[in-house]
């Protein structure tokens, strides 16, 4: 979590209480933590939040997996118009101990961190306690569309030139175009004779 970001939906579990055998958590989000969501995203709202998570010991961890569902309503990055998306966000995580993920730390030297096969994401540092309402808050943040667009956006397209300096265009960016229209001239030249 950002050092400079206060967490607006708390939910801490005990690292024991996760190491020992699985465990399910689900819940909904309150208007008011709702509300603090949508002003951390800047966002217009989020109508609704709900998770169902299941943590499973891992390794020397926990691995946090589930889905969260959410309604929230943005501006159109075109119109400015409220744009309502549905969000049905499949998570999966992992959490290992520090001494686990830097097992040679020496103060002052970098560490590599690989991709876990098993996860096929990086594990994570495993604090205790473990707050899940974060995981749901961050996994939130991911899965909100980053270019929200109004049904009435219709399609925007955008060149820029300097004064007098005709815009490049799409065919100006294929270095091979002018060789494909000469090779068709050529052809129907041919074709000709």
């Amino acid at each position: 979590m950002n050092a400079n970001t206060q967490s607006v939906l708390v939910r801490q579990i005990s690292v024991a209480d996760l190491r020992d055998a699985t465990a399910r958590f689900e819940g909904e989000a309150s208007e008011i933590e709702r509300a603090a969501l949508a002003k951390r995203f800047d966002i217009l709202s989020v109508e609704s939040l709900s998770y169902s998570l299941e943590s499973v010991p891992w390794r020397s961890g926990v691995k946090l997996s589930g889905v969260l569902k959410a309604v929230a309503v943005q501006k159109c990055v075109v119109t400015l118009d409220p744009v309502t998306e549905k969000i049905d966000e499949e998570l999966q995580r992992g959490f290992l101990p520090f001494e686990d993920l830097y097992p040679e730390a020496k103060p002052g030297f970098e560490h590599e961190i690989a991709v876990d096969k098993e996860l096929g994401e990086v594990p994570e540092l495993l604090t205790d306690p473990l707050d899940i309402g974060e995981i749901i808050a961050e996994t939130l943040g991911v899965a909100l569309d980053p270019y929200p667009r109004s049904a009435e956006a219709g399609e925007v397209s955008m060149s820029a030139a300097p004064p007098g300096v005709e815009p490049i265009t799409d065919a100006d960016m294929k270095p091979f175009s002018s060789l494909e229209a000469l090779r068709k001239k050529m052809e129907s030249d041919n074709s000709g004779n």
